[in-house]
């Protein structure tokens, strides 16, 4: 089975980039619930640009800037230890992202918000965020900053994890740190896994409606003696993951099974390559993060999407090319 580059067994250490922005804050209560749960430290960064050559105006300016970030973090490191957690602060200098991911080289998890949407409803996660998923080896959870009142006692109330996977290794790495957010929250995983319904065609216009319907069951069963199977690989301590099986395009039945299961978070691989934000993703991944509402934890497995892992598209059983495995 494939695994993580960076897989934790307990939380140790959070990372929450800041930029001054109420927007970029809203990833704190996450952050914040997680470390009260397990313990962990919270590493509040906030990065400058690097000082450019110049007067001593220039100089001024620049260490007032630096100034500003300390108090800023200062004061949100004291409201956050007002509640127990440990808080620590960084004002690196540079490039945002890579600042960031090597900020968090020690880090067990990164939680930080998007960018909102444009106009034409194509989805801006940010040249930063976008920046720090490609750079970062462990997990990063990304929180939708144009939701509003986000629903973050979801995950202080016996919370519900949403795995999606498509047989493959690839989609299965995310499952370690899924159970140990499971387990760190009190909460359980649900495996959900897609399925196509067989289509008329050219060479099949012939078949009943009654044989369509007999292969659509097959390819149901076949998902759910899968899940199962990956269900019962994962049990223990008492706790067992649900399982559940869709019928239609994979983030159709991702969306339809966050709802009705009242997910807190979605837990998913991503290959973490591409020069856009669809490649960097996975089309499914990508179509997720727009759609959806709860926090999108993304994980990156040993090898991206090679070494005979999926794409990082959580394919449907019956999806050309694609075949349910167990």
């Amino acid at each position: 089975m494939m695994s993580n580059t960076h897989e934790p067994t307990t939380l140790r250490r959070i990372v929450v980039p800041l930029d001054g922005s109420e927007l970029a804050e809203q990833a704190l209560p996450y952050a914040q619930v997680l470390a009260e749960r397990s313990g962990a430290e919270i590493l509040l960064v906030r990065v400058v640009p690097a000082e450019w050559p110049g007067g001593p105006a220039e100089a001024r300016e620049h260490l007032l800037e630096v100034q500003e970030a300390r108090s800023y973090l200062g004061e949100i490191a004291g409201r956050i230890e007002a509640r127990g957690v440990r808080a620590l602060r960084s004002v690196p200098q540079g490039v945002p992202a890579a600042r960031i991911a090597a900020e968090a080289q020690d880090a067990d998890l990164i939680v930080m918000t998007t960018h909102g949407r444009s106009g034409v409803f194509r989805f801006l996660y940010g040249s930063v965020a976008e920046g720090v998923l490609a750079r970062a080896k462990m997990p990063v959870m990304l929180v939708r900053a144009w939701i509003h009142n986000p629903d973050v006692d979801k995950l202080d109330q016996a919370p519900v994890l949403l795995v999606p996977l498509d047989g493959s290794a690839f989609a299965e790495a995310a499952i370690p740190f899924a159970a140990l957010l499971a387990d760190t929250l009190g909460g359980e995983m649900v495996l959900v896994r897609a399925v196509y319904p067989p289509t008329l065609t050219l060479a099949n216009e012939w078949m009943a409606t009654s044989y369509l319907q007999e292969e659509l069951e097959v390819r149901e069963e076949g998902a759910r003696s899968y899940l199962e199977a990956v269900a019962r690989r994962w049990s223990g301590g008492g706790r067992r993951p649900r399982t559940y099986v869709g019928v239609g395009a994979p983030v159709e039945v991702i969306d339809d099974a966050a709802r009705e299961v009242g997910a807190a978070l979605v837990v998913m691989a991503t290959h973490g390559r591409g020069a856009t934000t669809r490649l960097l993703l996975g089309s499914v991944a990508h179509s997720v993060l727009l759609r959806g509402t709860a926090p999108l934890v993304l994980i990156r497995p040993m090898g991206g999407a090679g070494e005979g892992a999926s794409t990082g598209s959580a394919a449907a059983v019956g999806e050309e090319g694609r075949h349910p495995k167990g």
